[in-house]
């Protein structure tokens, strides 16, 4: 909230004469670029727990909806618990989970993990 509140303000002065309009447009960009270098720094993930969480209950998707990959979560755990009788589901699901722990490197939303 504080970003916008400082764009408004920085409009404020480039309005009323007091910056330039190079000036603005060196504020502005400063202001949005930490902006975005703290949303992505505030929602990057670290890695050891995707595994982790793949490792130890990936048959139930955990590790995808701690990486907001919401799809594949909900496809795993409905995989394991209505086909849990049936040993070909649970392999095809293990199989699937050791392949992302292996090759997953970012979040849903393409931040890296740490």
């Amino acid at each position: 909230m504080a970003d916008i509140n400082d764009l408004e303000k920085l409009a404020e002065l480039k309005k009323k004469g007091i910056i330039s309009d190079a000036e603005f447009t060196q504020q502005k960009d400063a202001i949005l670029k930490s902006n975005s270098n703290q949303v992505a720094s505030g929602e990057q993930k670290e890695r050891i727990v995707y595994i982790l969480l793949g490792f130890f209950l990936g048959g139930f998707g955990v590790h995808n909806f701690y990486a907001g990959y919401t799809g594949k979560g909900v496809a795993q755990l409905l995989i394991t618990l209505f086909l849990f009788w049936l040993v070909i589901p649970l392999l095809a699901v293990f199989v699937w989970v050791i392949i992302e722990i292996i090759t997953v490197t970012k979040d849903a939303n393409g931040v890296a993990f740490k």
